[in-house]
């Protein structure tokens, strides 16, 4: 069965708007709230900025960028890959693969992981760069693939996850589920804990399978299907789950998000959010940003929200990253907001060159931001 896959951010504002697109109906998509001058904006400093290549294109939701150890690794569209000293930008290696690029970078086992839109999935020793082996699955590669324990983990567009040998890329295993004939264009990175493998999926199902062997250990939903259409039953799991502690968490388009125990698959709490972004968590919230644009502080243990931010609404926000004592997001017109994390205010912004649709990433100390123009940037807040 042939899918139709809907590209986001650039439909999604509501679940109105889609159908007008669809029906050629009158479109009522939601305009940009304007931004608004801050009265007491923190001073924010751009410590290096490099090109990190060839931006994505409008096939390519995103590509994120990893830090890890002092490194920061980088991806673009055509394949060339970088590592750069975080606290510098000094580059420590290039890679040129001579293969456009869809997904990355992953990492695990000691390796960087990539995937293309033809299903390859590719290794690179971590510390050099240096290319190691290509595997071929089923389909296009839409999230970075993950390793531990031996084993990569690929989730592939048609459904499919693929374990294959940290070694050698040979398949070891694949889990399938049947996915419905209308999906947004995308996936979850899958999850790699304690030898499980966490990973949601278009139907609104969230999967725990063995890393060894493939084996479901359990299946929950994350949400149901509702509504008449294929576009109003629309309710992938494409937000990565989020483990703090012994809690998964997990979130759907058009459903729900879900806190989860680890060990036995029981639903702690749940609660109506709809969102397609990645999560970020402290000590006692869980951050996101829903379909609408509004960015919320969820109680941990239950769910409530602690504050909710509405300024951003239909300016299409990345997903929040924890930075420091700030929540920061990035918006379609390359500003980056930092938010207070105790009350959502805002503190600070700053403008890049480019929309910013990949998850900025954090090392506690600086801000890590990758532009859909192919800038690269390393930020910081001054207190």
């Amino acid at each position: 069965m042939k899918r139709l896959f809907l590209i986001v951010p650039a439909l999604l504002v509501s679940g109105c708007g889609i159908t007008s697109w669809f029906t050629g109906g009158e479109s009522n998509l939601e305009p940009p709230t304007p931004l608004v001058e801050l009265s007491q904006a923190a001073r924010v400093s751009t410590l290096w900025s490099e090109s990190a290549g060839t931006g994505a294109d409008k096939t390519v939701s995103k590509i994120n960028p990893l830090v890890r150890d002092g490194v920061l690794y980088i991806s673009d569209t055509a394949g060339r890959v970088q590592a750069l000293e975080a606290a510098s930008g000094k580059r420590l290696w290039e890679t040129a693969l001579g293969r456009p690029v869809t997904a990355g970078v992953g990492h695990g086992d000691g390796l960087l992981l990539l995937g293309t839109k033809k299903g390859q999935v590719i290794a690179l020793a971590r510390d050099s760069g240096k290319p190691l082996w290509t595997s071929t699955v089923t389909s296009e590669i839409l999230a970075p693939p993950t390793a531990a324990d031996g084993v990569v983990v690929a989730q592939a567009v048609d459904g499919r996850i693929f374990g294959l040998a940290s070694a050698g890329g040979e398949r070891l295993w694949s889990f399938e589920r049947t996915e419905p004939a209308l999906s947004l264009r995308g996936t979850g990175t899958p999850l790699v804990i304690a030898g499980v493998v966490l990973a949601g999926f278009a139907n609104g199902k969230l999967a725990a399978i063995g890393v060894r062997d493939g084996r479901l250990l359990w299946e929950i939903p994350v949400t149901q299907p509702r509504g008449r259409s294929e576009i109003e039953r629309l309710v992938d799991v494409d937000s990565p789950p989020l483990v703090v502690g012994k809690v998964l968490f997990a979130a759907a388009f058009q459903g729900k998000i879900v806190a989860v125990h680890l060990e036995n698959g029981r639903i702690l709490w749940s609660r109506e959010l709809s969102t397609y972004n990645e999560l970020d968590a402290d000590d006692t919230n869980l951050y996101v940003t829903d379909e609408k644009g509004e960015v919320l502080a969820l109680d941990l243990n239950s769910g409530a929200t602690v504050w909710k931010q509405d300024k951003l609404r239909a300016r299409f926000p990345s997903g929040p990253t924890v930075s420091g004592e700030h929540v920061a997001v990035g918006d379609f017109e390359g500003y980056v907001h930092w938010l207070a994390r105790s009350d959502g205010r805002f503190v600070a912004r700053h403008r890049t060159s480019g929309a910013v649709r990949a998850k900025p990433v954090s090392d506690k100390r600086s801000l890590f931001v990758a532009t859909q123009s192919g800038a690269l940037s390393a930020l910081q807040v001054q207190p």
